[in-house]
């Protein structure tokens, strides 16, 4: 009896050091405190856009803010690199990167993701005359230029899609456009609705080719050690899911193209050299 007794206190003081990171940990407690959710952004359009006055906008903004709304503080966008995120979430610039940032494995070695926001498909949007009458031929044939996100599942997906072809990084989303839409590149591969924006604006000069190469789940990037925030960012998840927040949000910024009467989506983006 007196063994049963000591296993079970044991037990009960297993089970409370097993919460103690949980306890412990401020990370939730410091964005209320600061009043501020601080979040990594980088352009890629439509989860993050800017507009002319210089704002943001965007289906990660629209979600981070409904996110800060709810925790009640303000939220603060800071703008980086793409290939920067990772480096300054880890650094303690942000709280999380929502930047249309997919969750794969890899990233996951150094990052926590949270439940997934939803999931999109990798794509293909190309020049009408590159591909001609028979799409197959010319995107197998060697030396065909893809234009890609450096570093993103979108490069990954090209190079294991096409893999004799020439796949051109770029540091951003704009610049990868730019290529397309400036003849630099014969193709781009990119994370719906992109290949569709391009396919809608250039009807006459681009299309998309087949169907997805790569289906990836959506989150927000956190910190490891930020146990409790990513505990209430999922648990929010999971409440904005079962209401339909993020299913609204999400019908307008990829079910439609209404908001890009908001932007300049007519000028044609500067042309850019690929990542060397």
């Amino acid at each position: 009896m007196r063994a049963k007794i000591v296993a079970a206190i044991i037990l009960a003081f297993s089970a409370w050091f097993a919460l103690l990171p949980a306890r412990a940990d401020d990370s939730l407690k410091h964005v209320i405190d600061q009043n501020t959710l601080t979040v990594g952004v980088a352009i890629n359009p439509p989860w993050i856009l800017k507009k002319a006055d210089g704002k943001f906008a965007g289906y990660d903004v629209d979600l981070t803010n409904a996110l800060a709304s709810d925790l009640g503080v303000e939220l603060k966008l800071v703008e980086v690199p793409w290939n920067d995120l990772k480096t300054r979430l880890l650094k303690g610039d942000f709280d999380l990167i929502a930047a249309g940032y997919a969750n794969t494995p890899e990233r996951a070695r150094d990052v926590v993701f949270s439940n997934p926001t939803g999931t999109a498909d990798i794509r293909m949007v190309a020049s009408v005359a590159s591909v001609g009458r028979r799409p197959g031929k010319a995107l197998t044939a060697p030396g065909y230029k893809i234009a890609v996100l450096s570093n993103s599942t979108d490069e990954a997906a090209a190079k294991e899609a096409f893999p004799k072809a020439e796949i051109l990084s770029f540091a951003n989303t704009t610049d990868v456009f730019a290529a397309l839409i400036g003849g630099d590149a014969q193709a781009m591969v990119a994370t719906s609705p992109t290949p569709q924006m391009a396919a809608r604006l250039y009807d006459a000069k681009f299309k998309l080719v087949g169907g997805p190469l790569l289906r990836t789940p959506e989150a927000f990037a956190l910190r490891p050690d930020d146990i409790r925030l990513v505990q209430y960012v999922d648990n929010w998840i999971g409440a904005r899911t079962a209401d339909g927040t993020i299913a609204g949000i999400r019908r307008y910024w990829f079910g439609g193209f209404k908001w890009m009467s908001r932007f300049d989506t007519n000028a044609k983006p500067d042309q850019a050299k690929p990542k060397q």
